[in-house]
């Protein structure tokens, strides 16, 4: 107990958000509760409840992570810094990360939980769905200008496929295996002309 009191502040909110932002690619909204985070953590739930009002704020509070990872994600793998080819397979290899954590992406989460996800945490899940599809459409639009990628379609449909796909294919692969959700991938690939191919 005395240990837990000298743990800065700041380190027992960050645990707290990242055991939950585990919990609830792995498990759902409803999947976990503030006691369990308590108990995983070895803290009491008061200090859960203190950093977190609610199970609401903290859902809000990691899809708002989840946005300014996928912000400084994106401005790290800049068309400007590499071919579109390049970033887009960067991309798709970001998304198949989560295979091995046994997780859907966090825009999967939000798909399926919708209904029963605070406004604040849907407000951030659609700017985060914003931000990704606007990257892509830029990446891919600057990638046809310049001759790395060529598709059918417009760029911002494409971000569009892009994005629904890999998501649901994270999903398949809960069902059937990472197989569901490499097949997917290669046809993501296969309607992408990149240089060189």
């Amino acid at each position: 107990m005395l240990a837990q009191s000298r743990r800065p502040r700041g380190q027992t909110r960050e645990r707290i958000l990242l055991l939950a932002a585990d919990w609830l690619q792995q498990r759902g909204y409803h999947g976990f509760s503030f006691a369990q985070i308590a108990n995983a953590l070895d803290i009491q739930s008061g200090a859960v409840h203190y950093h977190f009002p609610a199970k609401q704020d903290l859902v809000a509070a990691i899809f708002k992570r989840y946005r300014e990872t996928a912000v400084a994600w994106c401005d790290e793998h800049s068309s400007k810094h590499g071919d579109a080819g390049a970033c887009v397979r960067a991309f798709l290899e970001w998304q198949a990360s989560f295979l091995d954590a046994e997780q859907v992406c966090p825009l999967g989460v939000a798909g399926v939980e919708y209904a029963s996800l605070p406004s604040k945490a849907c407000a951030e899940a659609e700017s985060l769905r914003d931000e990704m599809i606007a990257w892509l459409t830029t990446t891919l639009s600057a990638g046809r200008d310049d001759g790395a990628v060529d598709f059918a379609g417009s760029a911002a449909d494409q971000a569009a496929l892009i994005v629904s796909a890999t998501s649901g294919a994270l999903q398949l692969a809960r069902l059937n295996g990472s197989d569901d959700f490499r097949s997917v991938i290669r046809a993501v690939l296969a309607g992408l002309q990149t240089r060189g191919t």
